[in-house]
């Protein structure tokens, strides 16, 4: 009679985590240390980013005495954000499963982590005063039943999309500043001496409140020296349009000198490559997750690494003759402008760079008036029917349709009409079977929704039906 072998399948994914834990110690020289891998200190076993600056690594020796005007060449940009997919079930906890390092990698280190998080549990977070960000304002409402961790927070560099050293954790309550605002300082007190840093946040607006009063709560050591560095915060430019105006004009990359065109979406373009992994990590034990997650992320900023010279090849042959032409473009504008507003240019190139050496004066990008959107005629007209509705005893015409929004979905069928005839006409003649069925099925579908458009319409406009 032939065994039935045991299965052993718990014990080689054990072997597995032993072995990527020593082969990550391996990479980074550990195993020559005199003390052993005992010695291995805090963020020692991470790829670094090599195109940030690193100071007594890759910075000439008088960087820090540069003048003013060159200080952006030596900048650090960072971007902080939260991933709710990396949740984790409360499987096994740290006493029985702990981590193979201590903050050696990305995730900080757990127990001074968790410890700071415990000791400030009821820090009060404001509500925004911004838009409605759920970041914000709904931090206390996460879903939080059977999970030991509801997502992690994470700072990468804004510019290559490398997370740094100490600088990814677990999230126990949505995105909460206390949680944020360790992962932050953790990232930024192991990356040295700065001078001039670029923070971009979804929601910098509210975090920047207060920051520095609440880095007074944490240890000592993850302080930073504020007063001495050109502190700058944004707003990712995908995110930003969700703000009021007035961050629009305030945390818009667009405006600051020294920051080229990044976007400040690093952290969305990183969390592509562990998402795929959410739905096996989140029944592991704590320890487990976290060596998995570090070992995943340090292959990805590895791959980043060796690529990096080929993407910025590829990044310059595109960007230079974009901004030669971009220059080209200005310098004729102005031109056309100088014989007859000379004077208004003149002045407020005077703002502009006014405002780019002292961020203390008047920004000249700052929307002096209201501006009429089609969204805010929408909402006066609404405004007005809901008055005209509670002072009128007469029914409405139509119960779900009024005339402004009437007159608005005929706006936006115009539009779909529009942008459906530019697809026709771009397809042309060498379209598939399968394009086409798409397109006549949007075409069938627009016809049938301005056909129940034209049976309202006739309520409001009977004229219209002899026409």
């Amino acid at each position: 009679m032939i065994a039935i072998p045991q299965d052993h399948y718990e014990q080689f994914m054990r072997i597995i985590r032993e072995w990527c834990h020593l082969k990550m110690l391996k990479r980074c020289g550990c195993g020559h240390d005199p003390t052993g891998s005992e010695g291995t200190q805090e963020g020692e076993c991470v790829v670094l980013c090599p195109a940030c600056p690193q100071p007594g690594k890759n910075l000439p020796e008088d960087w820090d005495k540069v003048p003013k005007d060159k200080e952006w060449l030596y900048a650090l940009f960072v971007a902080i954000d939260a991933n709710f997919r990396l949740k984790r079930r409360s499987v096994s906890k740290d006493a029985i499963d702990p981590s193979l390092s201590r903050g050696w990698a990305y995730f900080v280190e757990e127990l001074s982590y968790k410890l700071y998080i415990s000791d400030h549990s009821d820090m009060r977070q404001e509500k925004s005063t911004c838009t409605n960000h759920n970041a914000v304002n709904n931090v206390d409402t996460k879903l939080t039943v059977g999970l030991a961790s509801t997502g992690v927070g994470s700072v990468c560099c804004a510019r290559h999309e490398m997370k740094l050293p100490g600088a990814v954790g677990d999230l126990q309550k949505g995105e909460r500043y206390v949680n944020m605002d360790y992962l932050f300082f953790s990232a930024v007190h192991n990356h040295g001496a700065i001078k001039v840093l670029n923070i971009s946040y979804d929601i910098a607006c509210q975090w920047m409140r207060r920051l520095w009063q609440r880095m007074e709560t944490l240890p000592r050591p993850l302080h930073l020296p504020y007063q001495d560095i050109k502190v700058r915060s944004f707003v990712p430019k995908f995110h930003l349009p969700a703000h009021i105006t007035e961050c629009q004009w305030k945390y818009s990359f667009n405006y600051v000198k020294g920051v080229a065109r990044t976007d400040g979406e690093a952290p969305e373009h990183a969390w592509s490559t562990l998402n795929p992994v959410a739905s096996s990590t989140k029944e592991m034990g704590p320890g487990h997750r976290r060596d998995t997650l570090d070992d995943l992320i340090g292959d990805s900023n590895w791959k980043k690494f060796i690529g990096m010279g080929t993407t910025i090849l590829r990044k310059l042959i595109e960007a230079i003759p974009e901004r030669n032409e971009h220059q080209e473009d200005l310098e004729e504008f102005e031109h056309s402008l100088a014989g007859r507003y000379g004077g208004q240019l003149a002045k407020w190139r005077e703002q502009v760079e006014a405002w780019e050496e002292d961020a203390s004066q008047p920004n000249p990008f700052e929307i002096k008036s209201n501006s009429i959107t089609q969204a805010s005629i929408q909402l006066q007209l609404a405004k007005d029917e809901a008055i005209e509705a509670a002072a009128s005893d007469v029914p409405p015409t139509h119960t779900d349709i009024s005339p402004s929004v009437l007159i608005s979905s005929g706006l936006e069928l115009e539009e779909q009409q529009q942008r459906l005839r530019n697809d026709i006409e771009e397809l042309g003649l060498r379209g598939t079977d399968q394009q086409n069925a798409k397109l006549q099925q949007r075409s069938n579908g627009l016809r049938n929704r301005i056909d129940a458009w034209g049976a309202v319409q006739t309520l409001y406009i009977p004229a219209v039906a002899s026409l």
